[in-house]
């Protein structure tokens, strides 16, 4: 009976030990979450070892604890400590790290060759650091006393921070550059000021302090709230300043190769000036459909998307204006022969060849198609002369030929056929400056297309 009574003395004992540190907890600073956490496992750890030596005296009155501890057997002795060093090699550490308290739980770190985390818990075995997406790191508290440990919430119980570099070319402005980045992290939502020589301001100041092989390398820190994922804000910020390097002009720079061919043999460049020297690689590009209403503004939008397309590409300035005046006189011309309808523009191509479509619905019943079913019995045709009169005799020949009461699915005209001669193409603008003009007709739609391709 004095056994169980002192196994009960001491669980109460512990109870109020408890309740002493949860009150201390709110109380002091003197009493951490790191203390509280290991102080409790440590306790809990002391009151089932004198719990178990107590039970078993109950059942042995004659067993001495310390006689057993003091006198043991070499072999017990030896099998313990081997099997055991690593763990009270655990606990021991674990307790020096609550006393010197390197980190706090909640405490942003970085292990060395570990990923940075937060100090999420502490056992007497080991610490949990979270890192992104929930992932949890496991680490011995043994292997805390042979590992560089970088924290940045040090003494901090509000804020974690987070190291950024940024990597700029070596023609960068670099001032503009540091408060492009300054004012990237007072923008995001997810940043706290800092206060420095008694001032406060919206961001940490940006240090340039290295000279890359390639590159200028500037720095930061950012503060964030305890409890807000360092990883989201760091995304923020990244992403807010990829987005402002392009908008301000300043280069990212990074390694590429450069293929030079010669007649015997391929040569792979890594030179800066060679990669300057060859142009952008032409890729197929479309632009949306542009609805264009019968208005006066038609024109002007028509223009608007020929000049998108061509920065697209990346065409020349007179091959700009080129495309512009196409578009512009496509448009033009079917205004001419059909009147003002309701259409679709869009361009598609390559820097080196593209192509304007006009396109108008002709599905039975729709206005367009009531006007050009007038038209096309209509003789005007005979009032058009030249390339235009081709072109429109082209399409009411292919609408009465693919009219509801015939069977013809389509109809195609080319200009480059037979019909048209170099004189009418060298009357008409649009003749002498497309490569091709086609008119396309079936039973939902009369598309024009004006090709051009560069010699």
């Amino acid at each position: 009976m004095n056994s169980i009574l002192k196994i009960v003395i001491v669980i109460a004992i512990s109870v109020l030990l408890i309740i002493a540190l949860s009150f201390l907890k709110n109380r002091t600073k003197m009493v951490t979450v790191l203390h509280r956490k290991y102080l409790l496992q440590l306790l809990q750890l002391g009151i089932a070892l004198y719990c178990v030596i107590h039970v078993i005296r109950i059942y042995d009155p004659t067993l001495n604890p310390k006689s057993i501890l003091l006198t043991g057997s070499a072999l017990i002795v030896a099998i313990v400590g081997f099997a055991a060093q690593t763990a009270i090699s655990d606990v021991i550490c674990g307790l020096l790290i609550s006393l010197h308290k390197p980190f706090e739980v909640g405490d942003r770190i970085i292990i060395d060759g570990m990923d940075p985390g937060i100090v999420e818990d502490i056992t007497l075995r080991h610490i949990v650091v979270a890192i992104y997406d929930g992932l949890k790191i496991i680490v011995p508290n043994s292997q805390l006393n042979t590992k560089t440990v970088i924290n940045f919430s040090y003494k901090n119980t509000e804020r974690n921070g987070v190291h950024l570099q940024f990597s700029v070319s070596y023609d960068t402005d670099v001032p503009k550059a540091m408060d492009v980045i300054r004012d990237c992290v007072a923008e995001s939502p997810y940043t706290l000021g800092i206060t420095r020589n008694a001032i406060n301001e919206d961001s940490s100041p940006v240090y340039f302090l290295k000279f890359a092989d390639s590159a200028l390398i500037l720095e930061t820190t950012i503060f964030v709230p305890k409890g807000v994922s360092t990883y989201i804000a760091t995304t923020d910020i990244n992403t807010r300043v990829v987005d402002a390097f392009r908008q301000h002009g300043i280069e990212i720079p990074y390694n590429y190769l450069n293929v030079v061919e010669s007649e015997a043999t391929k040569i792979v460049s890594t030179t800066t000036d060679q990669k300057k020297k060859s142009g952008p690689k032409k890729r197929n590009y479309r632009t949306n459909n542009l609805k264009l209403m019968g208005t006066d503004k038609d024109v002007m939008q028509a223009k608007d998307l020929a000049s998108q397309f061509a920065v697209k590409q990346k065409l020349t300035v007179k091959d700009s204006h080129q495309i512009e005046l196409l578009t512009e006189e496509a448009l033009s011309l079917i205004t001419t022969m059909i009147g003002t309808v309701k259409s679709q523009l869009w361009i598609e191509g390559s820097g080196v060849e593209y192509r304007i479509h006009l396109s108008v619905d002709t599905t039975i019943g729709t206005e367009e198609y009531k006007r050009l079913i007038a038209l096309s019995s209509s003789g005007r045709n005979e009032a058009i002369s030249g390339v235009a009169g081709r072109i429109f005799d082209a399409m009411m020949r292919g609408i009465k030929s693919v009219d509801a009461e015939n069977t013809t699915p389509s109809y195609e005209w080319d200009m480059n056929s037979n019909d048209v001669s170099q004189d009418e193409l060298s009357e008409s603008i649009l003749g002498a400056l497309a490569s091709s003009i086609r008119v396309a007709v079936t039973k939902n739609q009369v598309e024009f297309v004006v090709e051009k391709t560069k010699m």
